[in-house]
Protein backbone atom coordinates (compact mmCIF):
# COMPACT_ATOMS: atom_id res chain seq x y z
CA UNK A 1 0.00 0.00 0.00
CA UNK A 2 1.61 3.06 -1.32
CA UNK A 3 1.11 6.18 -3.05
CA UNK A 4 3.14 7.04 -5.60
CA UNK A 5 4.20 10.89 -6.32
CA UNK A 6 4.88 12.47 -9.72
CA UNK A 7 6.10 15.72 -10.13
CA UNK A 8 4.66 17.73 -13.21
CA UNK A 9 7.35 19.23 -15.98
CA UNK A 10 6.64 22.98 -14.43
CA UNK A 11 7.27 22.14 -11.22
CA UNK A 12 4.19 22.89 -9.67
CA UNK A 13 2.07 20.05 -7.74
CA UNK A 14 2.32 16.68 -7.61
CA UNK A 15 0.14 13.94 -8.93
CA UNK A 16 -0.86 10.97 -6.98
CA UNK A 17 -1.39 7.22 -8.05
CA UNK A 18 -2.86 5.07 -4.93
CA UNK A 19 -1.71 1.52 -4.77
CA UNK A 20 -3.38 -0.61 -2.88
CA UNK A 21 -4.30 -4.52 -3.09
CA UNK A 22 -3.02 -4.92 -6.54
CA UNK A 23 -4.90 -2.06 -8.05
CA UNK A 24 -3.49 1.49 -8.49
CA UNK A 25 -6.28 4.78 -8.63
CA UNK A 26 -5.17 7.52 -10.27
CA UNK A 27 -5.99 10.42 -7.72
CA UNK A 28 -4.69 13.22 -9.55
CA UNK A 29 -3.14 16.84 -8.30
CA UNK A 30 -2.13 16.43 -4.64
CA UNK A 31 -4.06 19.82 -3.82
CA UNK A 32 -6.87 19.02 -5.99
CA UNK A 33 -7.43 15.58 -4.17
CA UNK A 34 -7.34 16.91 -0.72
CA UNK A 35 -9.76 19.58 -1.07
CA UNK A 36 -12.29 17.94 -2.82
CA UNK A 37 -11.80 13.90 -1.87
CA UNK A 38 -11.09 14.32 1.21
CA UNK A 39 -12.42 17.54 1.98
CA UNK A 40 -9.32 18.72 3.93
CA UNK A 41 -6.14 21.03 3.27
CA UNK A 42 -3.23 19.54 2.38
CA UNK A 43 -2.07 20.69 6.07
CA UNK A 44 -4.75 19.08 7.63
CA UNK A 45 -3.52 15.68 5.79
CA UNK A 46 0.15 16.31 6.75
CA UNK A 47 -1.27 16.77 10.37
CA UNK A 48 -3.32 13.25 10.11
CA UNK A 49 -0.41 11.60 8.93
CA UNK A 50 2.00 12.92 11.34
CA UNK A 51 4.46 13.90 8.22
CA UNK A 52 5.12 16.00 4.86
CA UNK A 53 8.38 13.68 3.70
CA UNK A 54 6.49 12.27 1.16
CA UNK A 55 10.22 11.47 -0.47
CA UNK A 56 9.98 8.61 1.49
CA UNK A 57 8.68 5.41 1.60
CA UNK A 58 7.44 5.47 5.24
CA UNK A 59 5.22 9.44 4.48
CA UNK A 60 3.69 7.72 0.90
CA UNK A 61 2.59 4.77 2.76
CA UNK A 62 1.24 6.81 5.74
CA UNK A 63 -0.22 8.64 3.20
CA UNK A 64 -2.17 5.46 1.25
CA UNK A 65 -3.16 4.42 4.63
CA UNK A 66 -4.88 7.32 5.84
CA UNK A 67 -6.47 8.10 2.19
CA UNK A 68 -7.61 4.03 2.39
CA UNK A 69 -8.91 4.36 5.37
CA UNK A 70 -11.06 8.12 5.13
CA UNK A 71 -12.89 6.64 2.11
CA UNK A 72 -13.41 2.84 3.32
CA UNK A 73 -11.18 1.27 0.63
CA UNK A 74 -11.29 -2.56 0.41
CA UNK A 75 -9.91 -5.44 -1.27
CA UNK A 76 -13.89 -6.04 -2.45
CA UNK A 77 -14.24 -2.40 -3.25
CA UNK A 78 -15.73 -1.76 -6.87
CA UNK A 79 -14.15 1.25 -7.55
CA UNK A 80 -12.69 2.15 -11.08
CA UNK A 81 -9.29 3.81 -11.52
CA UNK A 82 -10.41 6.66 -12.46
CA UNK A 83 -13.16 7.57 -10.39
CA UNK A 84 -11.13 8.89 -7.06
CA UNK A 85 -9.51 11.11 -9.64
CA UNK A 86 -9.77 14.96 -8.80
CA UNK A 87 -8.93 16.58 -11.89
Amino acid sequence: MIVKVESSNYGFGHTWTLEVYGKQYYLGQDVKFCSRVLGMTPSDVVYAIGTNRLDTDKGRKALARFIVKQLGITKSSKIQPWELCSE
